[in-house]
């Protein structure tokens, strides 16, 4: 008799254990809108949350994980600096020459696009260097990171986004329920010692 229940106690204990972890972790996310019950407003804590959600996380990208400077590096690294530069260069010459009208063409010995390319590779390096310093200078003044993040997601949609944590944290988000199993399951093997002295 004792036997089934120390079984009941357990059972009980793991069953409350495992069923409000697994409630805890849905109302992370349900309900996505505000229900009343009770006199009060239930709703899923990302939802509810969504704006200060989105200005942390938008913050802590900007300043933490996707800076301007981080962002810049890796846009005009040296060799895609290089390879920018080369591409620049013949568009430059093709498109000059190709504007350069026959009659004008004909005074610089038909050879402009020759007279083009000694130009620019005489004073390519300065020319392109002041448009690499005039891009940084306007994508770091224009670039707003914070903005876009923040943006990206007040426009996400929570069951998305719902499906998208549960299918990066299944695992993880099992566990928690195990766990719940486990200590409810201790606590009712407590209950029933705490029972047996009372």
């Amino acid at each position: 008799m004792e036997i089934i229940k120390v079984v009941l106690f357990v059972l009980i204990g793991g069953l409350i254990g495992w069923l409000t972890n697994k409630v805890a972790i849905k109302m992370l996310f349900r309900p996505v809108n505000p229900h009343r019950f009770l006199k009060m407003n239930i709703q899923g804590v990302f939802p509810r949350r969504k704006d200060e959600i989105a200005k942390s996380l938008a913050k802590i990208i900007e300043n933490e994980l996707l800076t301007k400077d981080e962002m810049m590096n890796q846009l005009l690294s040296e060799d895609k600096i290089e390879h920018i530069k080369k591409k620049l260069n013949k568009i430059i010459v093709d498109k000059i020459s190709e504007a350069i009208p026959p009659a004008i063409s004909m005074f610089m010995g038909n050879d402009a696009k020759n007279m083009i390319e000694q130009y620019i590779d005489k004073h390519g390096d300065d020319i392109f260097s002041q448009l690499i310093d005039e891009f940084k200078e306007t994508s770091f003044e224009n670039l707003d990171v914070y903005g876009i993040v923040k943006k990206q997601i007040d426009a996400l949609d929570f069951i998305e986004f719902e499906k998208i944590i549960f299918g990066l944290m299944n695992k993880e988000l099992k566990f928690v329920e195990i766990v719940g199993l486990f200590l409810g399951g201790l606590i009712g093997i407590i209950q029933y010692i705490i029972s047996i002295f009372l």
